[in-house]
């Protein structure tokens, strides 16, 4: 039996957790210090959404596989745990370098306690060289208690899709080892085989390449997001459907299709926050990280042109409107709002006396505890509609695409503001909409046919909109 420790139930530690208690031969105790969160947790209750999450919580407190403890301490107490991960929040400081205290903070405390081996692995992403960091400290804890105890510090950082992290986890395309002893390895390579289909993809190298890749393909992901909305832009000033663009640089299989749907920009708990530190870390190291900055700076500017665009049609009338909000998450199949979109919409639409009337199957009471009753809720996307003068779509949920062109004749004004692209603008314009998307706004008066709902190129449309918001 793999007596496995993990600290922290955030989004994480709790999929951690779970997903690990799944498995014959493990035991899982989850470490969290807030008691009324560990009520919730043991009653079944996920304090976020991620689909199919509650259901294996439940099933893995049945069959006894998993426990949850309030303090780092009570793990030591019985049996000291081979495996403990390290899964604690690493936010944004001011400047956008990366919070490590809680990282440092449980460093201190397995030092305080540790009293025969174990491996201590960070699953949190943190900057280059904090595993270092992290094995002093646990080192001057053993020494200042007079005790030499063997340990290992591994870097296994995370690859979670926020909407499908458990198929992430229970089915990675890659699981990322940094490690510098062969006893780690061998521990590593035991806990996840069951979860590997090809041990090719179980990555080995050493702990600063681990701490790397993480950011590396958060930076990269960023990247082709920042640079097919650059390229939207573009194609708006030139006449050029982005669309059309996308598609004809897919096909290209060293390209492909992923992570370049034009859009208001990349939101999230990941990509903001780690783009930033590479940043940071960058400057730590004397390495500028030009084009990592660039793409930060991309993303950003992406939601002001996107706002200014509305002010701009608006213009001093804006005061006067009722405006639809169409998706509060930063992305579909989530309530995380961390850097959403629409929070920096909101609050410039609050600033023009608008009032607000928004609707997201999800995210709905995230966004309530940082407007409060400034603005108001929607049972359906419907009543959006019915109820407003324009409309906004911020996040890209698929129950919006069962709507058409005609109704959206019921917003007073006919007029969309779409940061997803996620309605054909052909069709849109035919039918009286004045309809703004990401790079499709030239769209296109050369065709030779004529297109309404039931034409392939609109069915061709919708069913890839289904497959990128799947993504």
């Amino acid at each position: 039996m793999k007596n496995i420790a993990v600290i922290g139930a955030g989004y994480v530690g709790l999929v951690t957790g779970v997903c690990f208690a799944q498995k014959e031969g493990n035991f899982v105790t989850v470490i969290e210090r807030d008691s009324g969160k560990i009520k919730d947790l043991l009653s079944g209750r996920v304090p976020f959404y991620e689909p199919g999450l509650a259901d294996l919580l439940k099933t893995a407190i049945e069959k006894n596989k998993i426990v949850f403890v309030n303090s780092i301490k009570e793990i030591f107490k019985n049996n000291n745990p081979e495996i403990i991960f390290s899964c604690v929040g690493t936010p944004s400081l001011p400047d956008g370098d990366a919070d490590l205290s809680f990282v440092m903070d449980v460093a201190h405390e397995v030092g305080a306690n540790l009293n025969k081996y174990c491996l201590f692995i960070n699953k949190s992403t943190v900057p280059v060289g904090t595993a270092a960091e992290v094995e002093n400290i646990i080192s001057k804890e053993l020494k200042s208690r007079d005790l030499e105890v063997e340990f290992d510090v591994a870097s296994n950082p995370e690859f979670l899709k926020e909407g499908d992290a458990l198929n992430d986890f229970l089915n990675p395309d890659r699981v990322v080892v940094g490690v510098k002893s062969q006893k780690a390895l061998s521990i590593l390579e035991s806990l996840y085989r069951p979860f590997l289909n090809d041990l090719q993809d179980f990555v080995v190298m050493n702990v600063e390449s681990a701490e790397l890749t993480k950011y590396a393909s958060n930076a990269m992901l960023a990247t082709r997001i920042s640079f097919i909305n650059e390229l939207a832009l573009f194609a708006d000033k030139v006449g050029a459907d982005i669309f059309d663009v996308k598609i004809g640089m897919s096909k290209d299989k060293r390209i492909g299709a992923s992570f370049l749907n034009a859009g208001i920009g990349y939101g999230g708990s990941c990509f903001p926050k780690d783009v930033k530190a590479l940043v940071k870390i960058g400057e730590k190291f004397n390495q500028p990280m030009s084009l990592v900055a660039t793409v930060d700076m991309v993303n950003e500017n992406q939601r002001q042109i996107f706002i200014n665009k509305i002010l701009d049609f608006y213009k001093d009338e804006i005061s006067n409107k009722t405006v639809g909000i169409w998706g509060l998450s930063f992305k579909p199949e989530t309530d995380d709002i961390r850097s959403a979109p629409s929070i920096d919409v909101i609050k410039k639409l609050l600033e023009k006396k608008c009032k607000i009337l928004a609707y997201d199957p999800q995210a709905v009471s995230n966004i309530k505890n940082i407007f409060k009753e400034n603005i108001f809720f929607a049972n359906s996307a419907s009543q959006v509609v019915n109820s407003s003068d324009f409309l906004i779509i911020l996040t890209e949920w698929k129950e919006f695409l069962k709507f058409n062109a005609l109704d959206f004749k019921r917003l007073n004004d006919a007029v969309v503001f779409d940061g997803r692209n996620m309605f054909n603008p052909e069709i849109m314009k035919k039918e009286g909409i004045k309809y703004f998307c990401i790079g499709r706004n030239s769209v296109n008066s050369t065709k030779n046919f004529t297109v309404d709902d039931s034409d392939s190129e609109a069915l061709f449309f919708s069913k890839q909109k289904i497959k990128e918001i799947s993504i």
